[in-house]
């Protein structure tokens, strides 16, 4: 069949993994620092930064200890948000302060942005006291608003100034300035009235205007704002960085394509954990290593305790049919294959519906046509496996009427997981729930105990109008 095998790409790391074994034998020799610095020099700080959730704290303290502070920063910045914070936490203050400033404000936001308030000030003191007003601004913002991804050092101009004058005003401010990929022209209000991409100024001649290099239709993104709204902008007209205003449309800083390619990866981590019934905030919080098994615990409890209550009706369907199946004992071979093979239906669809709603192929009001489209696929699905299954339930022996029965709810079963796991990620979208936090989770338990429901009465009528025992 298709989509199988050869098809698909073999999923492999984009980035190979580093060999750290120097490292790791450096740390373990605790009173000679000479090893470490030296096995330090021979690997990327990014490598190793990655690997800080891995280390105790105290053993990342001694890694920073050992490079200079760019290499420093390097590796807080390619580190979990939560890990460079309580590492920065046990460092020297002068030591975290000189880190700290090699980083951009939006890293040293999320960084910050893990820690208590009372946590936060301590290391926040290693800031200057603009740079302090500056985080916790972007703070001030919703987890999700564009405004907390946000640097505000960007490259703006007065509007009325030449290309040369835009030129020098990035080297005077070069130490400054965090997005230089477009030049924003601003009014005595600070609103954004053109852009200009950097290629465009440099090669422009030093006295040619703004106002003629200009685009003067600039689509901007409101403070507020979902991260989302702000990628799709990004993505429709593949710019580099997009303008961030506040609400009375005065430039406030810009948000970059990699801001938005982090805060997606790690959303996509958080969706991939929701879907298989874990609390993705909680359980996303910190990385693998260095999440308590308290944490973990809690993360999961909640929805198995749901789904150990809701899977209770699968055991109402059957005491129901209890004597019937005490009658035709076969039947109860082919449970295990006939929910399977439901809940495997509909976590296809409610996974593809899902994929289709976040990157904007479908929209609420598209219900009806997905719904169609997906009963359509469930039914020629049902009938291809439902043949499967009645030729294999014959190899078993079982008798026709018994093998019918299991084809036959084999092909409602598929229907049936589909249409429902179409509406439910639509139905939670319609209401403002995020689809991948209780989709996953009601498809399989509902599928589980309709689809037994589906079976046993479909097999009750087929039996009882053949009358023939098994």
């Amino acid at each position: 069949m298709g989509g199988v095998g050869g098809d698909e790409e073999v999923v492999k790391r984009a980035v190979p993994l580093a060999d750290l074994s120097g490292v790791e034998e450096a740390l373990q020799r605790r009173g000679d620092k000479g090893p470490l610095v030296e096995a330090l020099r021979k690997v990327r700080p990014a490598d190793v930064g990655r690997e800080f959730s891995r280390y105790t704290v105290s053993d990342c303290r001694r890694v920073l200890e050992a490079v200079d502070d760019r290499r420093g920063a390097a590796m807080l910045r390619s580190a979990h948000p939560t890990v460079a914070a309580q590492v920065l936490l046990l460092c020297d203050r002068e030591h975290a302060a000189r880190m700290l400033r090699f980083l951009h404000l939006d890293v040293q936001t999320a960084i910050l942005g893990t820690l208590e308030p009372e946590e936060r000030l301590f290391v926040g003191e290693a800031l200057t006291d603009d740079e302090r007003r500056q985080v916790e601004r972007l703070l001030s913002h919703g987890e999700t608003a564009v405004g907390r991804l946000m640097t505000p050092k960007v490259w703006a101009v007065e509007q009325g100034k030449s290309a040369g004058d835009a030129m020098a005003a990035l080297r005077e401010r070069r130490d400054d300035v965090e997005v230089a990929a477009n030049c924003y022209v601003v009014d005595a209000e600070r609103r954004v009235v053109g852009v200009i991409p950097l290629r465009e100024v440099s090669i422009a001649a030093p006295e040619a205007p703004l106002d003629d290099l200009m685009t003067r239709d600039v689509l901007t993104v409101n403070e507020h704002a979902e991260r989302g709204d702000a990628a799709e902008i990004i993505i429709t007209h593949n710019f580099l960085s997009l303008p961030v205003v506040d609400d009375e449309r005065r430039l406030v800083g810009a948000v970059t394509v990699d801001d938005l390619l982090d805060a997606a990866l790690a959303h996509v981590g958080t969706g991939l954990l929701n879907q298989g019934g874990v609390a993705g905030k909680v359980a996303a919080a910190l990385p693998y290593f260095q999440t308590p098994i308290t944490r973990v615990v809690r993360s999961r409890v909640t929805w198995l305790v749901l789904l150990f209550v809701a899977e209770t009706a699968t055991g109402t369907v059957l005491r129901a049919f209890e004597h019937e199946l005490d009658k035709h004992v076969a039947l109860a071979f082919f449970i295990p294959l006939l929910i399977g093979t439901g809940g495997n239906a509909g976590s296809q669809t409610v996974s593809t519906i899902i994929r289709a709603l976040a990157l904007g192929e479908i929209v609420v009001r598209d219900a009806l046509r997905v719904l169609w489209k997906e009963v359509a696929t469930g039914f020629l699905l049902g009938v291809l496996l439902g043949a499967i299954a009645y030729g294999r339930a014959l190899m078993w022996g079982v008798g026709v009427p018994v093998a019918a029965s299991v084809a036959l709810t084999i092909l409602v079963v598929c229907t049936w997981a589909n249409l429902v796991g179409s509406l439910i990620p639509i139905g939670a979208q319609r209401l403002g729930i995020d689809p991948t936090v209780i989709s996953g989770p009601l498809i399989t338990t509902l599928v589980d105990a309709t689809g037994l429901l589906i079976y046993l009465t479909i097999a009750m009528t087929i039996l009882g109008m053949t009358a023939q025992p098994v």
